[in-house]
């Protein structure tokens, strides 16, 4: 199975679990919703914030080895 293969069941899955539970979860109101909602925007941050330098690290080393392999090849 390819990886667009999965990541396409994986959001199909996600939106099929969401979707009721965010359903069941309009009729009640909590006052401290809006600190639920910045708390969980506060976690997604701190995520994105040590993802993103990992990211760029990778690419940075692949195209180094790239690099390293072409040079091994033309020698």
């Amino acid at each position: 199975m390819s990886i667009l293969t999965r990541i396409i069941l994986f959001f199909a899955t996600l939106a099929i679990t969401v979707i009721p539970a965010t359903a069941v979860t309009e009729g009640r109101s909590h006052p401290s919703e809006l600190l639920v909602w910045a708390f969980l925007g506060c976690c997604a941050l701190i995520i994105v914030a040590q993802v993103v330098p990992m990211i760029r690290n990778f690419r940075k080393q692949s195209r180094m080895a790239a690099e390293q392999a072409k040079k091994l090849k033309q020698h």
